[in-house]
Order: structure tokens, then sequence, then C-alpha cells
């Protein structure tokens, strides 16, 4: 060996290595395509996912108004109950409006519009 050359092995500890160029390996890169392409459809599609969770999400708010307008609507037959129960005058009027009742002594007339049914 000539003076002054080292051996490629030899070389000073303050020296830094060599960068080897980067190699990919094909399976390597089939492999993380591989494991991205399950992770997404685990994330995305599968059951449980994030598409299973929006759809849940949609229902439940689909739901929610549901349970919003039967409370409403519960809530406006119990008034209704409690006026027939406790007012005299509301039972009348409906027994009147709603079902042509009269009291003992009085007459119903209904009057029928030109081309109406009357209100039956």
């Amino acid at each position: 060996m000539k003076a002054g050359k080292r051996p490629r092995s030899a070389r000073s500890p303050d020296e830094p290595l060599a960068a080897e160029p980067a190699r990919l390996r094909p399976w390597k890169v089939v492999l993380a395509l591989a494991a991205a392409a399950a992770w997404a459809y685990l994330f995305f599609a599968a059951e449980g996912g994030w598409l299973d969770l929006q759809e849940s999400g949609v229902r439940l708010a689909e739901l929610e108004a549901e349970v919003a307008r039967l409370e409403a609507q519960n809530d406006s037959m119990r008034q209704m109950l409690h006026r027939l129960r406790d007012d005299p005058a509301y039972l009348e009027k409906i027994a009147r409006e709603q079902h042509g009742m009269a009291l003992p002594g009085e007459r119903v007339y209904r009057i029928r519009t030109p081309g109406g049914s009357g209100g039956d």
C-alpha cells in the first residue's frame, strides 16, 4: 500500500460515515402499501368504522328530533286531557263543535255551503 492512502475499512474516529444511498426494496414498498390499504379499509369502510359512525350520528339526530316532536305532542295531549277533565265549558265546546251534540231542548242547525260538505 502506498503511503498516505488508507484502506477503505480504516477511518478516523472524527470522520463521519459516508452516507450510503437509501434503497427501497420492492417488497417493503408493497408491504407498506398493503398495510396502508388495510388501515384505510378498517378505519373508513369496515363495520364500526368512520362511515358507520357518521351514519349513526345522522340517525341519532333524526331520532332526537322525533323524540322532541313526540314530547311536544304528548304535552299537548296532556293539556287537552286536563281541560276535558277539569273544565266543563271546554268539554261542552268540544261536544258541540266536534260531535254535533246539544243539550235537551236545543236544536242543531247545520249550514251547508255550495260545493262544501257543511263541516261533516
